[in-house]
């Protein structure tokens, strides 16, 4: 069956699908007379001969008007109009359908693929190159202007010589995507990661935004707004020639710049040092620049609290200088004289600019005095005076305690009652008393009175010492433990000498009772023995007699298991 169309000013005619005949176009006179001499490859068929190479497929349409680089559209319902212009140039195995190219060279390479202009180039499925030279490659790729280029999957140029890579977008002239997911608007606008509006903004790295005419923004997360540049992480600058060049700072308004931040821990005023400071500070806030400060108005009034990081208003500093207005006039109703203080209780009197008198009949004489209570009184320089009736009579002394008293130059007495009249002493403890030089008495009712000594009581009121540590050098104290062991130690060595001794005794016990010889040519061999003290011995002698002469020898030994041994001799002369 043969049916009708009408396109291009003449007739159609379709073969009928079962005969796989191609379409064949014949066109108006005036198309006629371009392509006069171009001969058109559509859907498989050449100058109106099917090729029979692609069953089944029709609708293709290849109009050119050269000869020697034919039009062609190969494929299923295919459009190449123009010199070269190739719609969907794969084989017959790996054919694509619905593509269109309209231009010279121009090429559409991938289902619902569009080339449009002089050398244009769409390759990939729904790829899209519209411009003399325009590029898109890549699935749904888009390049819409001379020279533009769309180079990756879903990415978008718009404008002269725009580029955009995968996942990105370029428009105006000269406008570069160069990362996925970035965003360039603008002539001669850059992304590079991130997003940049306005002519020849600039975002150069991941997650920055440029927005205005020549705004940079070159760091990581960093925000450019209106002509201004930000350089560091996470940085922020708008206005006319903000400039903000620290990491995590912020610069409002025009040329406004940053600085590094500024650790404060404490303060210092008028010699008083204020800490416990509230935040840690990572960036700046800056309005203004050196020289080109700004107020900052309309400040809502901030949390005041030990922890609290809010900025105050003029109001609250207000109310605070009326407070120290009022405080300053409480000040100044003081009675102040100048160069000597003296205590407002009655009665209490100084002579020097630098003592300090505080209770009735309280009195200091001397320079750089303290008296603190009724009665106490200072009469030696940087003495001081504390409790009723409390006195200091000698130089760097102190008195503590009611009745105490200190009379030696370097005393300390601590204590109700407690005096000290040597000098270096001490006296601690209720009625206390050192009255000895370099002396320390401890406790109540305590005397020291020999030089250079510690009482920790009096006589007839002495105190145990415990808790003592046993002592390491020779002039250490010792503790009961220490000395009970030393005790010990010399009754075990008198032990064995009284028992040596004992022995001896014994031993010349023995000796003592061996028999002699008497009578003249008599000799005598003779055992004794003897004992002593619990030890015992043995003697063994000999004794010869003349009748002029009586010689004798004797040999003992201690049997107690001393293992000592004796010997003696003798000789005499009888008449």
């Amino acid at each position: 069956m043969n049916t009708h169309h009408q396109g291009l000013g003449n007739s159609v005619q379709r073969a009928p699908r079962k005969s796989k005949v191609a379409l064949a176009v014949t066109v108006s006179a005036a198309v006629a007379a371009f392509a006069a001499s171009a001969p058109a490859r559509a859907d498989y068929v050449q100058n109106g001969t099917s090729t029979e190479t692609s069953a089944g497929c029709v609708g293709n349409i290849a109009i050119s008007g050269s000869s020697t680089y034919p039009a062609a559209a190969t494929g299923c319902d295919n459009v190449a109009i123009g010199t070269a212009a190739v719609a969907n140039s794969g084989s017959s195995t790996g054919a694509y359908s619905e593509t269109v190219a309209i231009g010279r060279m121009a090429a559409a390479t991938g289902t619902f693929a569009t080339a449009v202009g002089g050398n244009a180039v769409a390759t990939g499925d729904q790829a899209t190159a519209i411009g003399t030279a325009s590029s898109a490659v890549g699935t749904q790729a888009t390049a819409v202007g001379n020279g533009a280029i769309a180079n990756g999957a879903t990415a978008s140029a718009f404008g002269q010589g725009a580029f955009a890579v995968d996942q990105s977008t370029a428009v105006g002239q000269g406008a570069s995507a160069t990362a996925t997911f970035s965003t360039a608007v603008g002539k001669g606008s850059i992304a590079a990661g991130g997003t940049a509006l306005g002519f020849q903004a600039n975002a150069g790295a991941a997650d920055a935004v440029a927005l205005g005419v020549d705004s940079s923004a070159s760091a990581t997360g960093s925000v450019a707004i209106a002509r201004a540049t930000a350089s560091a992480v996470n940085a922020v600058a708008i206005g006319e020639g903000a400039n903000a060049a620290d990491a995590n700072s912020v610069a409002l308004g025009a040329n406004a710049t940053t600085r590094a931040y500024t650790t404060v821990n404490s303060v210092a005023l008028n010699g008083v040092t204020y800490s416990g400071f509230a935040g840690t500070p990572v960036g700046v806030v800056s309005v203004g620049s050196a020289g080109a400060e700004r107020q900052i108005v309309n400040v809502a009034a901030g949390a005041i609290s030990a922890t609290s990081t809010d900025a105050v208003n003029g109001s609250q500093l207000f109310s605070i200088a009326n407070q120290v207005s009022t405080l300053t006039a409480d000040l100044a109703n003081l009675t102040t004289t100048v160069g000597k203080i003296s205590s407002s209780v009655p009665g209490g009197t100084v002579t020097n600019p630098t003592d300090t008198a505080i209770g009735t009949n309280t009195s200091v004489t001397a320079t750089n005095g303290t008296a603190v209570g009724n009665g106490s009184n200072v009469s030696g320089d940087n003495g001081t005076a504390v409790g009723v009736n409390a006195t200091v009579t000698a130089t760097n002394g102190t008195a503590i305690g009611t009745n105490s008293k200190v009379t030696a130059a370097n005393g300390t007495a601590i204590g109700t009652g407690s005096n000290v009249s040597g000098t270096d002493s001490t006296a601690i403890g209720t009625n206390s008393r050192a009255t000895a030089n370099n002396a320390v008495a401890l406790g109540a009712n305590s005397v020291a009175d020999r030089d250079n000594t510690v009482s920790i009581g009096s006589p007839g009121a002495e105190r145990q010492l415990t808790n003592v540590a046993d002592g390491t050098a020779p002039t250490d104290g010792v503790n009961m433990r220490q000395l009970n062991g030393a005790i010990n130690s010399v009754r075990e060595e008198m032990s064995k000498y009284r028992k040596d001794a004992n022995a001896g005794t014994a031993s010349a016990i023995a000796m003592a009772n061996l028999p002699q010889a008497v009578l003249p040519g008599e000799k005598v061999v003779a055992l004794g023995g003897g004992t002593y003290g619990g030890q015992s011995a043995m003697a063994v002698g000999l004794s010869v007699a003349t009748a002029k002469w009586l010689v004798k020898g004797s040999v003992t030994t201690a049997v107690s298991g001393h293992g000592s041994f004796g010997a003696g001799a003798g000789v005499g002369y009888r008449w």
